[in-house]
């Protein structure tokens, strides 16, 4: 029986690359006492993807980016570009997965949040394959 890749190595994997390629700090669950600018990591989709030759699944991950609570959106829109460079590299996925594709799905939304916090919301889709079909 194959192992399908965990939700919870993906979302390690994604929270490291930022960490390591930016300034931010990247969470799975935000703290209360988190200072802005911060990120977190939510999946929002996993689909199958299986090709002719591989079993995989499309993961669909959004980066929830907030930036301090100024007027200016500026300062937003510089932590999304960090972010998005960050993810031009690939994510570290461990054996005996492999990581087919990874695209950038672009900003999906910005909002103002009821701290005056700005609050943009960045996608990123990952195939990763979990197994290869034998005849």
């Amino acid at each position: 029986m194959l192992k399908q890749f965990p939700l919870t190595e993906l979302v390690k994997a994604v929270k490291a690359k930022i960490e390591a390629n930016t300034d931010m700090k990247c969470y799975d669950v935000v703290p209360v006492d988190a200072v802005s600018p911060f990120s977190y990591a939510q999946v929002v989709s996993v689909e199958p993807a299986d090709t002719k030759t591989m079993f995989c699944k499309n993961y669909t991950i959004w980066v929830h980016v907030i930036a301090d609570a100024v007027k200016s959106s500026v300062p937003l829109y510089k932590h999304i570009e960090d972010i998005e460079e960050a993810m031009t590299e690939d994510i570290t996925i461990p054996a005996p997965y492999v990581l087919v594709m990874q695209t950038d799905e672009g900003l999906q939304t910005i909002q103002d949040e009821e701290t005056g916090e700005k609050h943009g919301v960045v996608g990123f889709s990952f195939k990763i394959s979990y197994g290869f079909k034998i005849k």
